[in-house]
């Protein structure tokens, strides 16, 4: 069985440094069961202290849903590394 990468808490307050470059980045949502996993490419750093971003997810995207009913989602930022129990088909 395939192993997920492990996702890792990091400080809001350091967070600018890996999204001002403009990184695509995986927004996850979930509301009344349902989840979803969406890619973005478009977001800002509104607010350095306290972090605060920007982003839009327009209403035709079946995430906006889910955020707007949850009221919150999360920001993932992927990496290159591959796990360790995974390598690319040759």
């Amino acid at each position: 069985m395939a192993r997920r990468p492990t996702k890792l808490d990091f400080p809001t307050a350091n967070v600018r440094r890996y999204l001002e470059p403009g990184p695509i980045v995986l927004v996850s949502s979930a509301w009344r069961g349902k989840t979803n996993i969406m890619t973005m490419g478009w977001h800002t750093v509104m607010e350095f202290t306290p972090s605060l971003l920007g982003c839009v997810i327009a209403a035709s995207n079946y995430s906006f849903e889910l955020v707007r009913g949850s009221g919150e989602c999360v920001i993932n930022l992927p990496t290159t590394r591959f796990p360790p129990a995974w390598s690319p088909p040759r």
